[in-house]
């Protein structure tokens, strides 16, 4: 994980940011780590940086042996600019053959100004014939898959928002188990572009004060003369 770096603005680029903001619609609250219930809830939403996560639902289904106990939600930023959320739970097939432990979780996601890159990635263990997998849809058709425990990205053109679609499974097989412990999505977005009219506001400025200063410098030179 990384930190989020910021950059100090000069006096004509703070103008332009305060506008910028000013006519961003409503955010939702930031993101903080509470329980699965209350990201559930209905209507409840909340934003990690740039990035706003709403209509969460979690599922959990398990056969022989296995068994699923959930944590709590918590934002996270990645190093790159990746701002999401992590998903703690406890997932296990225990040892009986083929049982398994499956955990899902459908979520939508928007970003300002849009989203460009997504990020998965989930921990955990296996033995024997035990297996993990997770296997991740977006509804611009863009899919991430893992056959194992780590992590893995995709990146697509800039879109607004998204509906996901995730599941990861733990599957014993006829002599192994599989447990998990920790799920996580994050997404990039692109850096905004000035428009033309905000560009030209901004040299405007920066004129203004390459001209003041040239003529102060002008003024103590003849004060020398």
């Amino acid at each position: 994980m990384g930190k989020l770096q910021l950059t100090v603005l000069g006096s004509a680029a703070a103008v332009l940011a305060v506008s910028v903001l000013a006519s961003s619609p409503a955010r939702a609250g930031v993101c903080v780590v509470a329980s699965v219930s209350v990201y559930e809830a209905a209507g409840f939403s909340c934003n990690v940086g740039p990035v706003t996560f709403s209509d969460i639902n979690v599922l959990t289904t398990t056969s022989g042996s296995g068994v699923v106990a959930l944590g709590d939600f918590a934002p996270i930023t990645l190093a790159g600019g990746e701002y999401g959320l992590a998903l703690a739970y406890t997932s296990a097939t225990g040892s009986i053959s083929g049982s398994t432990a499956d955990v899902g979780w459908t979520y939508n996601v928007s970003g300002v100004p849009a989203l460009s890159d997504a990020y998965a990635a989930f921990t955990g263990t296996t033995t024997g014939t035990g297996s993990s997998t997770l296997a991740e849809t977006l509804s611009n058709g863009v899919s991430l898959a893992l056959t194992a425990a780590g992590a893995t990205t995709a990146k697509f053109a800039p879109v607004s928002e998204l509906t996901v679609i995730k599941d990861q499974e733990d599957f014993a097989g006829l002599e192994g188990s599989a447990d998990s412990s920790l799920l996580v999505n994050a997404f990039s977005t692109p850096t905004a572009v000035p428009e033309p009219s905000s560009w030209a506001m901004m040299l405007l400025g920066f004129a203004s004060l390459g001209y003041a200063g040239f003529r102060r410098s002008r003024k103590a030179r003849l004060s020398r003369a």
